[in-house]
C-alpha cells in the first residue's frame, strides 16, 4: 500500500500576487460579533470613516438604534453636549485622536439621515423629540501600528476559475468604542460657568483654546526619551487633519466593483513568473540544524557540501 494513499492531494491551484497600488485594511471590531456585522442588512452601516494617515488613526461611526434599549434621556444629554462641544464645531475627536485635548477637532455624535418621520421623532410611544438633539453615532477607534521588521505579512484570498489570487493588506486595525460624548459632557459646564463680569448677556461664553503645558520628570533618560516620542506623537495626531470617506455597503454594486478590480488579475497570463532565489538544497540549510558528515565529523555545512561535490565530480570523471 502506498504511503501517500493516506494524505491524497485534493486540488491545486495557480497562485497570482496582485499588486499593491491601493491600501487595503482589515478592521477587526472586538466586541462585536461576526454573526451582526455592521452593513446595511443589519440596519447599522457605518456613517464615515475619518483617517489621518501620517498618524495612522482610524475612527468609524456606527449607527445606535434608538427604537430599543435606548435612554432617551441620556440621549438627548449627550446628543446636546456633542452639539455645543468646541471640538463637535470644529469636526474632530477628542481622547487620543485628538491628543488628548478637549481644543483638538473630534467626531461629531451627528445627525444620521432619517426615513419617514421628517423633523420628528416618537420613541417607546412616550416621547417626542427632536432627533437632531439625540446622540445618534457611536464612534469606534483604533491605531495603525506601524510595520516593523519581522512582522507577519497577511493576505486577502480570492478564488477565480481554479486560480488563487493573493492581495497584500496594509494593515490590521483594532476598533473599540470611543465614549466622546463623555468628554463633551466634561467640557460644556465649563463654557457655561465662564462669564465676564461686566456682561450682562446671559448667552453662556465659549470655552477658550488653551495650550497644555506638560511636565514630566523621567527617573532614566530611557524612560525621558521615551515619553519626549509620546508627547511629540500627541502634537503631530492633534495638528493632523482628518481625512474623510464615505462608507460603500459591501453588498453594492460599486462595492462589486471594486472587489472585482482590486482583488484580482482579469489577464493572469499576461503576469511574469517567479523565479526562486534559493534551491532546494539551500533552502533546507536554511530551515534545518546544521548538516554533518558522518564520516568526516569536522566538516559541517558549507565545507560538507563542497567535499560531496568534489565527490560527485570525481565519480562523473
Amino acid at each position: 500500500m502506498d504511503s501517500h494513499d493516506d494524505d491524497p492531494v485534493v486540488s491545486s491551484y495557480d497562485v497570482f500576487l496582485t499588486d499593491s497600488q491601493i491600501s487595503r485594511y482589515v478592521f477587526q471590531y472586538l466586541d462585536r460579533p461576526q454573526s451582526n456585522p455592521y452593513n446595511d442588512r443589519a440596519g447599522q452601516k457605518p456613517v464615515e470613516l475619518r483617517m489621518k494617515p501620517r498618524t495612522g488613526l482610524v475612527e468609524v461611526d456606527v449607527p445606535i438604534s434608538t427604537r430599543a434599549n435606548y435612554d432617551v434621556s441620556k440621549g438627548l444629554r449627550y446628543g446636546e453636549a456633542m452639539k455645543k462641544s468646541r471640538a463637535a464645531r470644529d469636526g474632530g475627536a477628542y481622547g487620543m485622536a485628538g491628543g488628548f485635548t478637549s481644543g483638538s477637532a473630534a467626531s461629531g455624535g451627528g445627525r444620521v439621515k432619517m426615513e419617514g418621520n421628517g423633523d420628528v421623532e416618537v420613541l417607546d410611544n412616550k416621547k417626542v423629540v427632536d432627533p437632531a438633539s439625540l446622540l445618534r453615532t457611536q464612534p469606534l477607534g483604533g491605531r495603525i501600528k506601524p510595520a516593523e521588521e519581522g512582522d507577519p505579512v497577511y493576505m486577502l484570498a480570492t478564488f477565480k476559475e481554479g486560480n488563487l489570487h493573493l492581495s497584500p493588506v496594509s494593515a490590521v486595525v483594532q476598533l473599540h468604542p470611543q465614549l466622546h460624548h463623555l468628554d463633551a459632557v466634561d467640557e460644556i459646564p465649563k463654557g457655561r460657568t465662564s462669564r465676564t463680569k461686566k456682561d450682562d448677556d446671559e448667552r453662556p461664553a465659549e470655552s477658550e483654546a488653551r495650550a497644555i503645558d506638560v511636565k514630566i520628570k523621567a527617573a532614566e533618560d530611557g524612560n525621558a526619551a521615551m515619553i519626549g516620542g509620546n508627547l511629540d506623537l500627541l502634537k503631530k495626531i492633534q495638528e493632523e487633519k482628518w481625512k474623510t470617506y464615505d462608507w460603500v455597503d459591501a453588498e453594492t454594486e460599486e462595492a462589486w466593483y471594486t472587489y472585482e478590480s482590486y482583488m484580482m488579475h482579469h489577464h493572469p497570463e499576461e503576469l511574469p513568473q517567479l523565479e526562486s532565489a534559493i534551491n532546494s538544497e539551500a533552502y533546507l540549510d536554511g530551515m534545518s540544524a546544521p548538516r554533518i558528515d558522518p564520516a568526516r565529523p569536522e566538516l559541517t555545512g558549507w565545507a560538507m557540501k563542497q567535499n560531496r561535490q568534489k565527490q560527485r565530480e570525481g565519480e562523473d570523471g
